[in-house]
């Protein structure tokens, strides 16, 4: 068995892609998978062949996908490719599907690469809504504002079309602690992404509001719109669970 890996990201995802299909074309009996690098480990039964990112490849593939397909299949395969866990070679058997039976791919209930790709999509779809809603920010310095999150789902980077709208001119910056990774939004810029380091994590974490009256009017406020007699903290939890309290304001003790 061939064992094809990439990097963490969706270019080198759509690269490895078009290298294994290459391969499968010339070898259609041979068993093929493909992993993320970071996770593959060896073993006597299977060889591993690490593919470079080729964007040129790589955006064959991406327009195939639009062109050939459909803009939704290729909306399903970005967005299951942002769940937790590495869905690379079910994208891959996916897309061999798709090719296959053409863009109606997604009413295809009976098969079972289909459900788990659409299931993928759905709890990614549903986590970048949720954050829309419970991302707090604090103004950390002057013009400055900070907002923490820990999603499970590598969404960082769409919640850059949401907020980047709200708030086109202010300096904001949103940091994913799951996985070190912070969005940067200079006012009237385009964000960006950028790798943070543990102190950087540690010192973000110590920052206050400056504007503490504002902190307290947004508690105040969440305690008197809440009717104690119809408290239900079970539906509570479900609606906003605990991991993401922490990161609220109006959950957190002064």
């Amino acid at each position: 068995m061939k064992i094809f890996t990439y990097d963490d990201n969706f270019y080198a995802l759509a690269s490895c892609i078009y290298t294994a299909w290459e391969y499968s074309l010339c070898h259609k009996n041979e068993n093929i998978q493909l992993q993320k690098h970071l996770f593959t480990q060896q073993n006597m039964f299977s060889e591993i062949i690490y593919v470079n990112t080729d964007i040129k490849n790589a955006k064959k593939v991406i327009e195939s996908i639009k062109h050939k397909l459909s803009i939704q299949t290729y909306r399903t395969v970005y967005t299951a490719f942002l769940y937790y866990k590495d869905t690379g070679n079910d994208i891959y058997n996916y897309l061999r599907l798709a090719f296959k039976y053409g863009k109606n791919i997604n009413s295809m209930s009976g098969e079972e690469v289909v459900m788990k790709l659409l299931k993928f999509q759905t709890a990614v779809i549903r986590e970048i809504h949720s954050y829309k809603e419970f991302t707090r920010f604090k103004e950390v310095g002057e013009d400055l504002f900070l907002a923490t999150i820990e999603p499970k789902h590598d969404i960082l980077a769409e919640l850059s079309y949401h907020f980047k709208d709200r708030m086109p001119s202010l300096n904001w910056i949103i940091i994913d602690c799951s996985r070190s990774i912070s969005l940067i939004h200079p006012k009237d810029s385009e964000c960006y992404l950028q790798t943070v380091e543990k102190n950087e994590l540690e010192a973000a974490a110590k920052l206050n509001d400056i504007k503490t009256p504002y902190s307290k009017l947004w508690k105040a406020f969440f305690e008197n719109v809440s009717i104690k007699e119809r408290e239900n903290v079970n539906l509570q939890r479900q609606h906003c669970p605990l991991i993401r309290r922490k990161y609220m304001t109006e959950f957190i003790d002064e």
